[in-house]
């Protein structure tokens, strides 16, 4: 069983799994000025690596991955890890929505996403201390 202030420190690490340099920089950025620590991983296996390396509260994971589909990657990660996975992908929302979904992420989010609903969906799952 973990401390509460062991589950403070957890609740503020994130891995972020993201090809895009572009959106991946959103994420951290966005991470960031919540108060996560950001890992960042640009293909499926340095996602996989930093989950060995990390115990992250949150994974952040785009679905279209150089290295492996990223719907088996959320699969894998789901039966090495209890973060809260977030899927995010250009797929069509819909069908990708429901794999996403029953290979283990917690919630899917389309792109391009508005980075103020992602700060708002953050900020519902991860309150912040001291947040009114």
């Amino acid at each position: 069983m973990r401390l509460v202030s062991e589950l403070d420190e957890r609740q503020r690490v994130a891995v972020v799994i993201e090809d895009d340099a572009d959106i991946r920089q959103l994420l951290v950025i966005i991470l960031s000025s919540r108060d996560f620590e950001v890992h960042e991983a640009v293909t499926g296996a340095e996602g996989q690596r930093l989950l060995d390396t990390v115990d992250p509260s949150l994974v952040t994971l785009d679905l279209n991955l150089p290295d492996i589909d990223g719907i088996d990657l959320c699969s894998r990660l789901r039966a090495d890890s209890d973060a809260h996975i977030l899927t995010i992908s250009a797929r069509p929302p819909q069908l990708t929505e429901e794999q996403c979904l029953a290979a283990g992420s917690n919630h899917f989010m389309a792109k391009p996403f508005s980075p103020r609903l992602l700060g708002a969906y953050l900020d519902g799952v991860f309150p912040r201390q001291g947040a009114a």
